[in-house]
């Protein structure tokens, strides 16, 4: 099998004809960080990305409560594809790039920068739209106490869990916030008309 013939520390991936190592693509050696730094990551990346969404567009957040909220479930599946189209877009950006024989370090640096300025601000994003509507169930009316709450709970999860939990919670909750959105944008130019 082809997946025996590949050494256990990287994984090929075909990219323009070439192979590359994936650690080239995805770095992982942010992963091996102990937990109090990926949940300091985490809970500072949630409030910083959460609060420039909340002060940037504070006046929807609304209805993207409600759309995140109205199906949970069938949010966080769209949750999960706006993340898929993230990756998607960057490494095509990457193959791209890499056809032009820019410069493979600066430009792996870059594009891993890119990736995860647009991972943690849709992370932000899902966040606060659930933190807020879990604000809401408790009665307060602001979306920071929610956003702090979730970003504690997420550091929590980071240091006290092995990582892979703490990246299973850190996606779920975020994939949930942001699949009501993205599930409205997907679905905008739809028309459903009904027969009388």
């Amino acid at each position: 099998m082809l997946a025996d013939s590949l050494p256990d520390i990287w994984t090929a991936v075909l990219v323009s004809g070439e192979l590359l190592s994936a650690d080239a693509i995805i770095p992982t050696a942010g992963l091996d960080a102990h937990g109090p730094v990926l949940a300091a990551v985490s809970s500072i990346t949630t409030v910083i990305c959460g609060g420039a969404i909340i002060y940037r567009y504070g006046g929807r957040l609304d209805d993207a409560v409600s759309a995140s909220m109205q199906r949970p479930l069938v949010s966080a599946l769209y949750g999960l594809m706006a993340y898929g189209i993230v990756v998607l877009l960057v490494g095509y950006a990457y193959s791209q790039l890499i056809r032009l024989a820019v410069a493979e370090t600066a430009l792996t640096v870059s594009v891993t920068l890119v990736a995860a300025g647009l991972v943690f601000s849709l992370g932000g994003l899902g966040f606060v739209v659930v933190g807020a509507w879990l604000a809401d169930l408790v009665g307060a009316t602001d979306p920071w106490i929610g956003l702090v709450g979730l970003g504690t709970v997420s550091a929590l999860v980071w240091l006290l869990l092995p990582v892979s939990f703490g990246i299973v919670v850190w996606v779920a909750i975020a994939s949930v916030g942001i699949g009501g959105p993205t599930r409205l944008w997907f679905h905008a130019g739809s028309v459903h008309v009904s027969q009388s």
